[in-house]
């Protein structure tokens, strides 16, 4: 009898150190899977090298990321079709995708396709608005500011000349020339 239940204990191990083995091995291959998974979405390159071929796809209003990431995929403008949708969540760039006609390249990153579809031209009028809004910019030289100063400072010597004279020097021109007939008198 201690022989049975000897035989089915050890029976009984060989087996559990044979499920946590494999158990350990599809932890293993999963982990790796979800690596390169998660490398992929930030280092995803294009289909092809620059400069790759134009492919228009149109984008109705009731087509979402997922509509919108299958006609991608079988365009051949992306790899994956999941993996575009995550990186839209990732990039920041969740939100309705517009529709319209878009010209896509088999060189563009998801980024760069996902900057494409989600831009507008409402928002693209909202900046030519503010530009339009904002007052115009003074551009005319001051008088006594010299452009060409490599620090930027104005060129105004008036305010140096007053200064030197309230401290008892003498800066001027005028007063240069009389100072070396001084030194040359003496």
């Amino acid at each position: 009898m201690k022989g049975k239940q000897f035989a089915y204990s050890f029976l009984g191990t060989v087996i559990r150190a044979v499920v946590l083995v494999i158990l350990a091995i599809l932890l293993f291959r999963l982990g790796g899977k979800a690596y390169e998974f998660g490398f992929r979405i930030f280092t995803e390159e294009p289909m092809s090298e620059p400069p790759g071929r134009d492919v228009q796809i149109t984008v109705s209003k009731s087509d979402g990321i997922k509509e919108v990431s299958k006609v991608l995929e079988e365009k051949g403008l992306i790899r994956d079709a999941t993996l575009f949708r995550i990186q839209e969540k990732v990039y920041l760039y969740d939100g309705d995708i517009h529709p319209g006609i878009f010209t896509l390249n088999t060189s563009m990153t998801a980024e760069e396709m996902l900057g494409i579809l989600l831009s507008t031209d409402e928002e693209d009028k909202d900046e030519e608005e503010q530009d339009q809004k904002a007052p115009p910019v003074d551009m005319t030289v001051l008088p006594g500011v010299d452009d060409a100063d490599d620090e930027g400072a104005p060129a105004d010597t008036e305010g140096t000349e007053d200064a030197a004279d309230a401290e008892g020097g003498e800066d001027t021109p005028e007063a240069a020339e009389d100072g070396d007939a001084g030194e040359e008198a003496n």
